[in-house]
């Protein structure tokens, strides 16, 4: 593939990418606002509504005769004046666990699609097809096992096992530290991420204590920052995001993306990218 080719394809792949974080977070953020100043002028202009909203449990019991009986649960849920900044932090907070998900695979299509583009063009391209994907994947592994080096696909560590073999510049930019203010550095934050994915889109946002542990071992104070772990009135324990750091825990996407790819390529700096 030409060096042309190469800047259009991967200027595509970052519009992908772009679009996807940037329509989420601007999202997250608007209705964030604008629901804290609805909720206020609610509260202003109806002072004296208490009940706004109850909705129970139910199911169709249905029998041979397709003639099935409703059957509701005794426990509802009642949305009030009182707690309606509750329920709306709650809301905030699924959403948010949402976009973890929707976000990280934002990154994880945009890095694949680069490392199509930078190292195995001759393959179909990466966005947009599940078997490509995978086939771009067995390539990876394929160059791992040729190489004597270790295949482990938890968390996505082939990716970075690969990338690190490819490129010294990607190797040093994952040692560095976030910031000066925290310990993890990029390679971590990676592991961080994937693991709130596997949180998300495999445990319902429960965190088992195991998980609790891995995530202290390797990003112990960013997660906290953004975070915490929240015990449900059953016990288990839930991922919650803070909602009003949530948009800086999304800019770590962005940094950690764009500089990956800008390392991948080579790059100075990221007006390649349009960045300017």
């Amino acid at each position: 593939m030409k060096i042309d080719e190469n800047k259009t394809e991967i200027l595509k792949a970052f519009d992908i990418y772009r679009n996807i974080v940037f329509a989420t977070d601007t999202d997250l953020s608007f209705w964030k606002s604008f629901l804290d100043t609805s909720i206020n002028s609610y509260k202003i202009n109806n002072p004296n509504q208490v009940g706004l909203y109850e909705a129970g449990f139910y199911v169709y019991e249905y029998n041979s005769k397709y003639n099935g009986l409703l059957k509701g649960h005794q426990k509802s849920r009642s949305i009030e004046t009182s707690n309606l900044e509750t329920y709306k932090n709650d809301f905030i907070s699924w959403i948010s666990n949402l976009a973890i998900l929707k976000i990280y695979n934002a990154l994880e299509n945009f890095i694949l699609q680069a490392i199509h583009i930078r190292y195995f063009p001759e393959n179909k391209h990466a966005v947009g097809s599940k078997k490509a994907i995978d086939k771009l994947n067995n390539e990876i592994k394929t160059y791992l096992l040729d190489n004597n080096l270790s295949i482990d696909t938890k968390n996505n560590r082939h990716i970075i096992q690969f990338l690190k073999n490819k490129s010294s510049n990607v190797t040093i930019f994952l040692e560095h530290r976030m910031n000066i203010d925290i310990t993890t550095n990029w390679e971590n934050f990676f592991e961080l991420i994937s693991i709130l994915r596997n949180v998300v889109a495999h445990q319902g946002t429960i965190v088992s204590l195991d998980t609790q542990n891995e995530i202290k071992s390797k990003a112990k104070d960013i997660f906290q920052r953004h975070f915490s772990i929240n015990q449900d009135e059953i016990g288990l324990w839930h991922l919650q995001p803070n909602n009003q750091q949530y948009a800086g825990f999304i800019s770590y996407f962005n940094s950690l993306s764009l500089h990956i790819v800008q390392c991948m390529f080579d790059e100075n700096d990221l007006k390649f990218l349009g960045m300017n």
